[in-house]
């Protein structure tokens, strides 16, 4: 299985639209929050690696 994460510089303030009701930003460690494997997994560290999020 082969995931793809694309990195994007992003201008303005990011809003829901189109399928996405709701959307917030995350750190991955709220406690009511769950998340795929794949991205608690491999996506979050790696964002932490680089010093992309805390």
């Amino acid at each position: 299985m082969t995931m793809t994460v694309y990195d994007a510089t992003i201008t303005g303030l990011p809003r829901p639209a189109a399928e996405l009701s709701a959307m917030r930003w995350i750190t991955g460690q709220e406690p009511d929050l769950t998340l795929a494997p794949a991205v608690r997994d491999h996506v979050l560290p790696l964002l932490r690696t680089r010093g992309l999020l805390d």
